[in-house]
């Protein structure tokens, strides 16, 4: 590093301390130095006042691989369908070293479960290492709760209290749980528009972590799941994964619509960023979408106020009548379009700061 050269220090929670004066005193030496960390608490105690370190690093949160990247890389020796399909686990690229993005990702996780499970619990535990046991536990059973459909603070609560995970039902406890796991990128909070009674769906960042922590039990049971048990979080994700990759690339803010009286939801739901009223809404289907399932989306849609109404299929683009309507090479199209912007953008920025 003295010679000009880069160092990454990787797992920087590990290191003992003792070693962060040395990092401090060969500040302004010729060279890079980039400290990789995955815990919980690291980030806090790198820019505590009492470490030798604020001042000399700058933050930078590493985040799942965009969908317009992910597509577009898998776009290149997968089929369209396949390129969308396995991009919403991809995002996660870690799963690269133990599987090939071959044949249909659902059978592909329910029969690599047990391998799956088991580096994702060793993630996530890396994520808590260091932290106190009992608040481990805390954040653990919020993001298998998560998992499991549960996804207001005031649902997670409840199950909290009743497993004594916290000492009182305040869903105010469980709010500031989840503002953390949202700051190092475990939940992303999703506006619902229109939803009675509940104004955020908190939801799992990494489709793959959320598919992975529901089947954990039965992973744990040795039986191992099933297709379904699988198809069943993973179709969710795919819904949220296409409606990010829209959102991004039209400028756009991801919404989601819960519909009153069980009568289901709205797939996709795209907010204007300033005003925040909808610009258009979308079904989603992985087949084909028939035209009385087309008829029964739109109305539904349009009914709830939103202005446009589009339909998505993965297996052919969809011919009934609508505002917008997209297949499998559209989105691939799309997708392309949104990594030229975000590269062109990236470049940018690093111009800026040179």
């Amino acid at each position: 590093m003295g010679d000009g050269g880069l160092c990454i220090i990787d797992e920087f929670q590990r290191m003992d301390r003792v070693y962060w004066d040395r990092i401090a005193f060969l500040h302004g030496s010729r060279g890079r130095l980039i400290l990789c960390g995955s815990s919980l608490g690291i980030m806090g105690r790198v820019f505590d006042r009492n470490s030798p370190l604020p001042g000399l690093f700058t933050p930078f949160h590493v985040d799942l691989v965009s969908p317009g990247d992910v597509v577009t890389c898998l776009a290149n020796t997968l089929d369209p369908v396949n390129a969308i399909k396995w991009g919403v686990i991809v995002r996660d690229p870690w799963i690269l070293g133990l599987i090939e993005p071959r044949g249909d990702p659902v059978d592909t996780i329910a029969s690599y479960s047990t391998l799956l499970t088991g580096s994702v619990r060793g993630l996530i535990g890396e994520v808590f290492h260091l932290e106190d046991r009992k608040l481990t536990r805390l954040y653990d059973t919020v993001l298998y709760l998560l998992s499991r459909g549960y996804w207001s603070s005031q649902a997670i609560a409840q199950k909290l209290y009743e497993h004594r995970l916290i000492a009182s039902y305040n869903p105010g406890i469980v709010t500031d749980v989840l503002n953390q796991l949202i700051s190092i990128g475990l939940v992303e909070k999703i506006p619902l528009w229109r939803t009675r009674g509940a104004r955020a769906y908190y939801h799992h960042r990494s489709p793959l972590t959320a598919i992975l922590y529901s089947v954990l039990d039965i992973v744990d049971t040795g039986i191992g799941p099933s297709r379904e048990d699988i198809l069943s979080v993973y179709s969710i994700e795919l819904r949220f994964f296409i409606g990010e990759l829209l959102a991004r690339a039209y400028g756009y803010a991801k919404a989601y619509t819960i519909l009153p009286r069980g009568a289901g939801d709205i797939d996709i739901v795209l907010l204007d960023k300033r005003s925040r009223k909808p610009v258009i809404a979308y079904e989603i289907k992985t087949g084909r979408i028939t035209r009385g399932e087309a008829r029964r989306a739109i109305e539904r849609i349009r009914s709830m106020g939103i202005p446009r109404a589009g339909l998505i299929s993965l297996t052919e683009k969809p011919e009934y009548p609508c505002d917008h309507a997209l297949g499998p090479q559209d989105l691939v199209g799309i997708a392309n379009k949104l990594y030229r912007m975000e590269r062109k953008y990236a470049e940018k920025l690093a111009q800026a700061k040179q």
